[in-house]
């Protein structure tokens, strides 16, 4: 299940195509990307790890610059293809193949539906399954420059390598807890477009962080975030970087009506404000009049009573999440259950559709009057007991 032979360097034609030849003969191959994201607006592609059971292949995209044959064998559907936390490299797939991948799973995601911590690094969670510790990692290093060193290509061909076996032991465990069809339903938003595009709803709501603010300015802050990642792409360069935070907040705020005032914005980078200074002020005009529905924000603070109340609910949820083998942080943040429990407690709280149902198995019988929580600590770490009780007074 693990390679044992050196990773194969891939920098001409010819070695693509024997490697697009090896994994197209396996119905479970391993993907990862090494990239810069700091410096443009999508991240710099600087080294594909690919790899089977059997051979593990590093592709520089610097050298063979048609890597669609490579890309259309990772978005088949004929084969499953293993990631760990591999949002931004599926995005790139979509990106530079002008589609999702079909028939994705990410382990990470299999390790939180497999009794794991959520999010749990890749070395972390191969240390569970082998029960030995990988090489170290390099957080930061210079994947762009050339020649790589020994070193970063070790490093590179780990992040594939362990995948299979990885992927081997999370599925049992997986299986003996019976989350097969949350792990399906969550890996089959990676063939929706929309889950590929950014996130500009996230971004807005870690800008208003605990923030009040009045309708209009939430309006025109959701406005001058579109008109900020717009404006990002068209300069090449990360949205913070083009705008920061504080100017966008700054630019709510004032809120001016020409762009001979959006120069004085604090923080306003003078390159941005001098090209794009028109865009802002027209975001901000467009928000005046716009009527459409704001997402809800927590209708109060929360007060002491509040507090007792969602603590008790998510360490409640959080163990049951626990004793049912399911990481509580991958279904469900204590904001959310906050947010949930302030704005009324209509429906349920989470994000997507497989993580309401998780949601749904464990905190509903939480909410039912009388229902009691039964666990016990056993093989070092909490489990049902599987006896439901109803609580009757003395």
């Amino acid at each position: 299940m693990v390679p044992e032979n050196p990773a194969t360097l891939v920098d001409d034609p010819a070695g693509l195509a024997e490697a697009v030849g090896h994994l197209e003969e396996h119905d479970v191959i391993a993907f990862d990307t090494e990239f810069i994201g700091e410096e443009t607006y999508y991240p710099r592609l600087c080294l594909v790890q690919v790899g089977s059971r059997e051979r593990v292949y590093l592709i520089d995209p610097f050298a063979v610059e048609d890597l669609t044959p490579l890309l259309e064998v990772i978005a088949s559907p004929d084969r499953a293809t293993l990631v760990h936390a591999g949002r931004q490299d599926l995005q790139i797939v979509a990106r530079m193949l002008g589609r999702p991948a079909r028939h994705v799973i990410d382990t990470q995601i299999l390790a939180g539906l497999a009794g794991l911590p959520w999010p749990c690094s890749l070395s972390k969670s191969v240390r569970c399954a082998i029960k030995a510790p990988m090489p170290s990692g390099m957080t930061f290093t210079a994947w762009d420059a050339r020649p790589l060193s020994a070193r970063q290509l070790r490093y590179a061909a780990d992040d594939v390598r362990y995948l299979p076996l990885l992927h081997g032991y999370l599925v049992a465990r997986v299986a003996s807890f019976g989350h097969e069809h949350w792990a399906a339903e969550a890996f089959a938003a990676f063939e929706d477009p929309s889950w590929h595009h950014t996130d500009l709803s996230s971004q807005r709501r870690k800008i208003e962080g605990t923030r009040r603010f009045k309708p209009i300015e939430r309006r025109v802050l959701r406005n001058l975030v579109v008109a900020r990642d717009e404006i990002a792409r068209a300069e090449n360069t990360p949205p913070r970087a083009a705008i920061p935070d504080n100017a966008l907040l700054a630019l709510t705020r004032d809120r001016p009506a020409d762009a001979s005032r959006i120069a004085s914005v604090r923080g306003l980078p003078r390159p941005i404000a001098g090209r794009h200074g028109d865009r802002l002020v027209q975001a901000i005009a467009e928000a005046q009049g716009d009527t459409s529905p704001l997402e809800p924000q927590r209708s109060r603070e929360e007060s002491p009573d509040d507090r007792v109340a969602i603590d008790g609910l998510w360490h409640a949820f959080a163990a049951a999440a626990i004793g049912a083998g399911v990481s509580p942080a991958l279904a469900l943040s204590r904001a959310e259950l906050a947010n949930w429990y302030l704005n009324g407690r209509e429906g349920l709280p989470g994000k997507a559709s497989w993580q309401r149902g998780i949601i749904d198995s464990l905190l509903r019988p939480l909410l039912a009057d009388g229902r009691a929580l039964s666990l016990e600590w056993r093989d070092g770490t909490l489990r049902h007991t599987g006896e439901e009780r109803t609580h009757t007074e003395p």
